[in-house]
């Protein structure tokens, strides 16, 4: 499992972000007028962390999606309230990608995709939202965008949906934990033994020599307080969702920095992320690392008492 820390922000000049909106260009935007253009929610799954939500227009065009609280949400009753919400929504988006595009530049990538490719929406689409609080109130919205200009291009589209107080998957829930040689796998179950690909959890692997070392008393501290960071910064690259796969040499798929090591003794913790952490949906488990040819098949009840 990943452990990475969140990368610090990088700062972005304004005369660059106006270089960069001025000469965005995508090629395949179809010509489409934004007023022509409707954007359809459907609500798929809510819990109390997350939200499934199902976005299609009735022509194709490129669209930007996303969600706030309502508390937070200012007066879009208006023409003018509307338009300035699409305008800001839009910079965020458009500040996240020059920090992701200005770091594959400053690696030396030779092609980097453009605004509308890479942040924007195109046909019918399935949305995770995740790290959401229970029993809030959310604005989901969508709005069509000239991938010219990368500016706003048509209505608002909003539909008030709240989280649910508790998580739909609480109360049946299991993570099993396999691990042949150096690749781990996380199975989320209900209690009859059938996997769950729509529960939302997250999961990481530390040495028991470096919890020590950094002074951890029990690893149910370590993992708690990095679970509470991934919901602090928002970090839902690191919430799955059903079997998860990842291989734990250093090497695999370049996310994993576990390196596992004949003689030490490792923990994984894995947590149901759904708005809480639960004490009925979270387990530590516990092994000791000899060779890769290294089996093991944990359940529920193999897990450690956690004090969570």
């Amino acid at each position: 499992m990943t452990n990475n820390r969140i990368t610090p922000f990088l700062a972005v000049s304004a005369a660059f972000v106006l270089l960069l909106c001025l000469n965005a260009c995508n090629p395949k935007a179809k010509a489409v007028s934004g007023d022509q253009v409707e954007v359809k929610l459907e609500t798929q799954i809510i819990s109390s962390g997350f939200m499934r939500v199902r976005f299609s227009t009735n022509k194709e065009a490129y669209y930007h999606i996303g969600i706030v609280p309502k508390q937070d949400a200012p007066d879009i009753s208006s023409v003018s309230g509307a338009k300035g919400f699409m305008a800001l929504m839009l910079d965020r988006a458009y500040a996240e990608y020059l920090l992701w595009r200005s770091d594959l530049l400053a690696q030396g990538t030779p092609y980097v995709a453009e605004f509308a490719t890479h942040s924007l929406q195109y046909g019918s689409v399935e949305h995770d939202f995740t790290l959401l609080k229970p029993d809030t109130e959310y604005l989901i919205f969508a709005f069509p965008v000239n991938a010219q200009t990368n500016q706003p291009d048509g209505r608002l589209f909003v539909q008030n949906i709240a989280t649910t107080q508790k998580s739909a998957y609480e109360d049946d829930l299991e993570f099993e934990y396999r691990i042949r040689g150096y690749w781990d796998y996380v199975y989320p179950v209900s209690l009859k033994g059938e996997l769950l690909n729509y529960v939302p959890w997250s999961g990481a692997t530390a040495d028991s020599a470096e919890l020590r070392e950094a002074g951890y008393a029990r690893p149910a501290i370590y993992f708690l307080e990095l679970f509470d960071e991934y919901t602090t910064f928002q970090e839902s690259d690191r919430v799955h969702f059903g079997i998860y796969i990842q291989n734990n040499n250093g090497e695999g798929d370049g996310t994993s920095y576990t390196c596992f090591l004949p003689g030490h003794t490792y923990y994984t913790g894995i947590a149901l992320m759904d708005g809480y952490l639960s004490k009925k949906a979270s387990v530590i488990y516990k092994f000791h690392w000899t060779d890769e040819d290294t089996q093991y098949l944990f359940h529920h009840a193999d897990g450690l008492k956690t004090d969570w």
